[in-house]
């Protein structure tokens, strides 16, 4: 929504909205898993960070589709990317990397 009222009017603002909440975002996702010795989501986008979470909370690929509004086929194509970059195999070593 920002992206389709704000940019075209006033791209300077849209692009300092962005940085701020890309900014934000970083800071919070540096969360250091003690257990592991990993920094939970140096490597994953805000989105895939998102879809992590989701996924260790148990969400189903449907559930996690419907609320961030993108296709199954996209869900699952995040968990693959997730899984590879944090080199997990499944759902329950994501759990315990992702500090649930």
């Amino acid at each position: 929504m920002l992206e389709a009222v704000i940019k075209p009017k006033w791209p300077e603002d849209f692009k300092r909205i962005i940085d701020i909440t890309y900014r934000f975002s970083s800071g919070w996702r540096r969360v250091h898993n003690p257990i592991t010795g990993h920094d939970v989501a140096d490597d994953l986008t805000t989105t895939e960070f998102t879809v992590a979470m989701f996924t260790a909370r148990g969400w189903t690929q449907q559930e996690i589709a419907e609320r961030m509004n993108i296709s199954v086929n996209t869900v699952k194509s995040y968990i693959a990317q997730v899984k590879n970059k944090l080199c997990v195999k499944n759902r329950k070593e994501l759990k315990k990397y992702m500090l649930l």
